[in-house]
């Protein structure tokens, strides 16, 4: 409240028991906005300089020079218009409110800049940047209780202007996002064309990879963005063993064996006369496990939040508050779904490595012990029962990790 009262201080409420307050919509709706904005542009603007020197630039095409010189000069001839009457009225001396001024201001500068930075030769990292076009999506959306105050007003050239420059926003971030994607398609799509030079392309998939076992960024782990490649030489060609991604170290058989091989030695010291798979394989896997375990243990917690929730929203809504708390629980309620759906993946993901580790390494414990064992003891089994130990006995030993979980989840 010392903010609001700082920035608004003769109108420091929020809300106003019918929306929120004007002068809240325009200092922090829509100027704050636009200066978020204006700073993402100028500092994208900055460190593309860099991208400069070390990528080609990208020329624009016919649509890319309209929308992006004509939208946003209409956008500041709409915005330098509101500014033209705000003066007017202070020469005619009316009475006006300072956060309107910065609201106007605020919106001819971004539609100026825009237009400078989009002169640039670094205009494609400026505004087809994945941030970018993420803030782009979500400004008209805060815009929107804005556009509510003005249609209350019930002055039509004010609600006609007022509505052309939401639409100006909403056909900006459109395009925006449609070029970003027909953008990144085509450049993938690029590879196999004669137009192109074969060897730049096939070089820059080769990287991806080479470089998959490499340290990549938390983002690009978590999404999975290592496939990428993989796909885009799928769209080319039939892939080939050779087309796919390397294995991790992690998955390797071999060290997979190794890191069974090294508990059971342990556990055979420590029990000479009875030693214990399930011991050793705990020792070898039981800490990822129970993270694994931990991780679905949030997820269960999450996976209740959801109906809490849409109770709550519909309680609200039975009662007709005017409240803006209805928002906070429609948001959080989409947020939750989707921040659900990403623990769901990464649990899938994580164990079904785990599993994989896992039946890697007791295959290759039988298939060793075959090895080493003599040949009076091996003639006790036949070789089917030993197919049957690796494959099917492995399968129902691993198939243990969804049991186990799904078990004290019912409890």
């Amino acid at each position: 409240m010392e903010l609001m009262s700082f920035i608004c201080p003769k109108h420091p409420t929020v809300w106003d028991g019918n929306g929120f307050s004007e002068c809240f919509e325009n200092m922090v709706l829509g100027f704050g906005v636009n200066v978020v904005s204006i700073i993402m542009i100028v500092v994208l603007g900055i460190s593309g300089r860099n991208a400069r020197r070390s990528t080609r630039i990208s020329q624009k095409c016919h649509s890319e020079k309209v929308f992006l010189h004509l939208v946003p000069a209409v956008g500041a001839f709409l915005a330098l218009y509101d500014i033209t009457l705000l003066l007017k009225r202070v020469l005619q001396e009316q009475s006006t409110v300072y956060h309107e001024w910065f609201f106007k201001c605020s919106q001819f500068s971004v539609w100026t800049t825009i237009m400078l930075f989009s002169k640039c030769d670094i205009w494609f990292f400026i505004f087809y940047n994945r941030m970018l076009c993420f803030w782009w999506i979500t400004k008209p959306i805060l815009g929107i209780p804005h556009l509510q105050t003005m249609f209350s007003s019930l002055k039509v050239i004010r609600n006609f202007k007022e509505s052309c420059s939401f639409v100006l926003d909403i056909v900006f971030v459109i395009y925006l996002n449609i070029g970003r994607v027909m953008r990144e398609s085509s450049s993938n799509r690029k590879c196999g064309s004669l137009e192109d030079s074969l060897l730049s392309c096939n070089s820059e998939i080769e990287e991806d990879l080479g470089d998959s076992g490499h340290t990549r960024s938390y983002w690009h782990i978590l999404t999975f963005k290592s496939i990428n490649s993989v796909m885009d030489r799928g769209v080319l060609k039939q892939l080939d063993f050779e087309d796919l991604i390397q294995l991790p170290i992690d998955l390797n058989p071999s060290s997979c064996h190794s890191t069974l091989q090294c508990c059971w030695v342990s556990e055979q010291s420590r029990n000479f006369s009875h030693p214990s798979l399930f011991r050793a394989v705990c020792c070898a896997y039981g800490w990822p496990y129970f993270r694994l375990g931990l991780l679905k243990v949030l997820n269960d917690c999450i996976g209740f939040l959801g109906p809490l929730l849409l109770n709550k929203l519909i309680s609200f809504l039975q009662q007709g508050s005017s409240h803006f708390e209805g928002y906070i629980f429609a948001i959080s309620l989409g947020l939750i779904s989707i921040f659900k759906s990403f623990l769901d993946t990464q649990y899938t993901f994580h164990l079904s490595k785990l599993k994989l580790k896992l039946r890697s390494s007791i295959m290759m414990i039988i298939y060793q012990k075959c090895l080493h064992v003599s040949l009076a003891e091996r003639s006790k089994f036949s070789e089917g029962e030993i197919q049957t130990f690796m494959s099917v006995d492995a399968d129902r030993t691993v198939n243990l990790c969804n049991s186990f979980h799904d078990m004290w989840r019912i409890w």
